[in-house]
């Protein structure tokens, strides 16, 4: 039985330099291990012409792997003498996770050790040292590796696998010395564009019940609503979502996708709720049709600790500027993206759903209200990049007083609050209503 399946991601561009000087590593520690143990290690290597992202590379060789723990090697770093030995050892006491010490130097600067431990609960720098979640680097058992997959994206994919793994992990066995050396160097490091890659989720449950609404009034449309369902499983990468289209049009059906009929008048928060209620995921991802969902969207949403959240739209002035660890607030179309908003099914369900009063406008504002209600302010969350093209849902449904400034007033009357008050729209309806 193979119980290790040591793994190195490279690149052509590599072949001739770090690349061999790991394999000697490698390979050399391999061929000094006693005969029974060099039975129970496997040392793969994966060496594209960047064609794969690194993260979706990481993916496909869990899924190749035959040990009954992964661990991962960086081609541009150095091991221990007896690392091989060191974790095979750990192995042997039968933990979720081998975890040890690195020394990380950075860009030639004096070392530092980083201390990988099931007990931190988040990464985080100190003076003495760096404190990291189990990642990448660290003996995983495989059959829980394989139900955290990495996001595909050609860097950071370490900490959305990171966080996805820890709520995995019960058990660890450490080994309180340096094992690897992490040698960073800015003139060496190489950037990956970053490309969307064929859908290759893992076949387990969805992480996500992806509710999207459409009204495929004619075949732009209804490619608009395609392309979105298209690039939202892409963009997921090994993660797998369900797609439910509530679709206004009979007849019309999608690609990847359940499809539910609605021939009754447009009320966005009560269509996702019937949605949302036919499907058992953790997350609810409440979406318009006319979205762009960009390589690895997903990981950085469920992943930020947060029960609401939003990606990022780069195209929106309201959300420039925004701290790289995401943000927390009341603003609609800063802090909660309307037109694309994660929300855990215990928060959904914690609040009744959303609220059904309203139709069309007020409707994300009216979530908002339900969540700090609850204790929860919305979360944008900066690593999760979602393109909005434009209110395809405003042009497909109209404006008329019932969809727009009847919420509006409706929303003030239920929450207290004085939105458009001073709009000269809002002031004419008021007008027209008396009210």
């Amino acid at each position: 039985m193979i119980d290790l399946s040591v793994l190195v991601c490279s690149t052509h561009t590599r072949r001739a330099t770090f690349a061999p000087k790991i394999m000697d590593q490698l390979f050399g520690q391999w061929e000094t291990l006693p005969e029974e143990d060099r039975d129970r290690v496997e040392i793969m290597v994966l060496t594209d012409n960047k064609q794969m992202m690194l993260g979706e590379k990481r993916n496909v060789m869990v899924d190749a792997a035959r040990g009954r723990y992964v661990q991962f090697v960086d081609d541009d770093d150095r091991v221990s003498d007896d690392m091989l030995t060191a974790v095979l050892d750990g192995i042997d006491h039968g933990p979720d996770v081998v975890t040890f010490l690195a020394s990380v130097s950075l860009n030639g600067g004096e070392p530092k050790p980083c201390s990988y431990r099931l007990k931190w609960t988040r990464d985080q720098n100190t003076p003495t040292e760096y404190r990291r979640l189990p990642n990448h680097l660290c003996a995983v058992r495989r059959d829980l590796a394989l139900q955290a997959p990495y996001p595909a994206l050609p860097y950071r994919e370490d900490s959305g696998y990171s966080k996805l793994l820890r709520p995995l992990l019960a058990t660890e066995h450490h080994i309180p010395r340096v094992l690897y050396h992490y040698d960073y160097s800015a003139a060496t490091t190489e950037a990956q564009t970053v490309r969307p890659v064929a859908a290759r989720p893992r076949r387990t449950s969805p992480a996500a019940d992806v509710i999207m609404l459409s009204k495929a009034a004619d075949g732009r449309a209804r490619r608009m609503t395609q392309t979105a369902i298209d690039s939202c499983h892409t963009g997921a990468g090994a993660l797998p979502v369900r797609v439910v289209v509530v679709e206004q049009r009979a007849g019309v059906t999608y690609h990847n996708a359940e499809t539910v009929h609605r021939g009754d008048p447009f009320a966005y928060n009560a269509f996702v709720n019937a949605a949302a209620a036919t499907g058992s995921a953790p997350w609810i991802v409440v979406a318009n049709n006319d979205l762009i969902f960009e390589p690895g969207w997903l990981h950085p949403l469920i992943t930020a600790g947060h029960d609401l959240v939003s990606p990022h739209n780069p195209g929106d002035p309201r959300q420039q500027d925004l701290p790289p660890d995401g943000e927390t607030g009341r603003i609609n179309g800063r802090h909660l993206s309307g037109w694309c908003f994660a929300i855990s099914r215990r928060l959904w369900s914690a609040i009744g759903g959303l609220d059904e009063d309203f139709t069309f406008w007020c409707a994300d504002d009216a979530v908002i209200e339900q969540a700090v209600a609850a204790g929860v302010e919305p979360m944008i969350v900066p690593d999760s990049r979602v393109r909005h093209l434009g209110s395809a849902t405003l042009r497909r449904e109209g404006r008329s007083d019932a969809t727009t400034w009847e919420q509006v007033a409706r929303f003030n009357r239920k929450y207290g609050r004085d939105k458009f008050v001073n709009h000269p729209g809002y002031r004419a309806y008021l007008r027209r209503a008396r009210v």
